[in-house]
C-alpha cells in the first residue's frame, strides 16, 4: 500500500510539474487576414491534426516613441476587439485550444528585437505596453482562451528590463487566470530572466543548423544536440517545459540557416521543397519526443488555404506541400 501512494505521489508531482495533461500541444499559427472577409483557413487545420492555434495581435511602436497603438483597424481580424473575439470563437467552434500570441511591429525601424528607451520616454512605454497586454488579458480572460503571450522578441528590451516584466506578469495574472509564456528569439532565451514567473518557456526556434543549400536528416539531427541541451539545462532550472512559440522552415534553398536573410526573396525563386522536408523531418526526430518539451506552432497557415493548392512556392506556409503530411504524421502520435 505503501509503495502504491507512493508511486501515486510521484505522478501527481510529475503533473504539477509538467502540466495536467501529457498531451503535446500540436499548434499551428495563423496568419489573421487584414480585412474583413469570409474565415475559411481555420477550417482547414484539421488536414494536420492540430489541437491548438496561435491567433497573433499586432501592437505598432515606433523607435524613440512611448506610442504603443493597438486595436488597430490596420489588421481588422488580428488586431481589433470584435475581430479577435470572433477569430477566438470560430476557433473554438474547431474544436482548438487558442494562444493568443501578441507583437509588436517596429515602424521605422528593422525588428522589434532591437527596440529600447530610456528616461520617461520608457516610463510612458512601459504603461501603454501593460495596457495593452492588459487589453488583451481581458479578452482572453472573457473568452476562455487556454494560452496568452506577455511578448515576442523583444530580445533587447527583456535583457535590460527584466524588472518590468516581472511586474507586468503579476499585473496580467490578475485580470487573466489562464496560462503564460513569452516568446524568445533564438538568441535571447537563455538570457530572460523572469522565466519562473510563467507557465512555459517560450523560444521561437529558428535556430541556424547548417549552411548547407540542402543538408540531410542527419546532419540536422546532430546540428540540434547543442541547442537542446541548453534548452534542457533551462527547463531543469526553472522547472518548466520548453514551448515552441513559432517553429518551421521555408521551402527554399537554406531554410536550415539564417532565414531571415530570405525576408525579401520572392516566394517563387529558390523552391526547394527537400530542404523544407528535411529540416521538419529532422526536428520531429531529435526534438519532439523529449520530455522536456511541451510542444509547439507551426510558423506559419493562411486563410486562403485553397490558392495555395498546387501552386509551389518558397514561403513557410506548409499548406498542400509535402511536408505538410510529416507534420500530420507527427500530430496524430505516430
Amino acid at each position: 500500500m505503501r509503495i502504491l501512494v507512493f508511486v501515486f505521489c510521484i505522478i501527481g508531482y510529475a503533473q504539477l510539474i509538467h502540466g495536467e495533461s501529457f498531451r503535446k500541444i500540436n499548434g499551428v499559427s495563423f496568419v489573421s487576414p487584414k480585412y474583413k472577409t469570409e474565415i475559411t483557413g481555420i477550417d482547414s487545420i484539421y488536414r494536420v491534426n492540430a489541437n491548438w492555434v496561435a491567433i497573433c495581435p499586432f501592437a505598432f511602436i515606433y523607435k524613440n516613441s512611448s506610442i504603443v497603438e493597438y486595436n488597430s483597424s490596420k489588421n481588422w481580424w488580428g488586431d481589433t476587439e470584435i475581430g479577435l473575439r470572433m477569430l477566438i470563437n470560430r476557433s473554438k467552434k474547431q474544436g482548438l485550444h487558442v494562444f493568443l500570441k501578441p507583437h509588436c511591429w517596429l515602424m521605422n525601424d528593422v525588428w522589434a528585437g532591437s527596440f529600447n528607451l530610456s528616461g520617461n520616454t520608457r516610463i510612458e512605454w512601459e504603461q501603454n505596453y501593460c495596457n495593452y497586454l492588459l487589453f488583451l488579458a481581458q479578452i482572453a480572460q472573457s473568452e476562455h482562451v487556454e494560452l496568452l503571450g506577455i511578448g515576442t522578441e523583444l530580445q533587447v528590451y527583456t535583457q535590460l528590463h527584466g524588472r518590468f516584466f516581472e511586474e507586468l506578469i503579476s499585473k496580467i495574472r490578475n485580470v487573466y487566470k489562464g496560462k503564460l509564456t513569452y516568446s524568445a528569439n533564438f538568441e535571447e532565451f537563455n538570457h530572460i530572466s523572469f522565466w519562473n514567473k510563467l507557465d512555459y518557456i517560450g523560444i521561437d526556434a529558428y535556430f541556424p543548423l547548417s549552411a548547407k543549400k540542402t543538408p540531410s536528416v542527419e546532419e540536422l539531427q546532430k546540428a540540434w544536440k547543442l541547442p537542446l541541451l541548453k534548452m534542457k539545462q533551462l527547463s531543469l532550472k526553472y522547472g518548466r517545459k520548453i514551448l515552441f512559440t513559432e517553429y518551421g522552415y521555408r521551402s527554399i534553398d537554406y531554410a536550415a540557416f539564417k532565414q531571415w536573410e530570405f525576408e525579401q526573396t520572392p516566394k517563387t525563386e529558390k523552391i526547394n521543397m527537400a530542404a523544407q522536408i528535411n529540416a521538419y523531418t529532422a526536428f520531429y526526430d531529435a526534438v519532439w519526443n523529449t520530455d522536456f518539451v511541451a510542444g509547439g506552432f507551426v510558423w506559419k497557415w493562411y486563410n486562403n488555404d485553397a490558392t495555395y493548392i498546387d501552386k509551389p512556392n518558397s514561403d513557410y506556409t506548409p499548406q498542400h506541400k509535402p511536408v505538410e503530411k510529416i507534420i500530420k504524421r507527427w500530430y496524430s502520435g505516430n
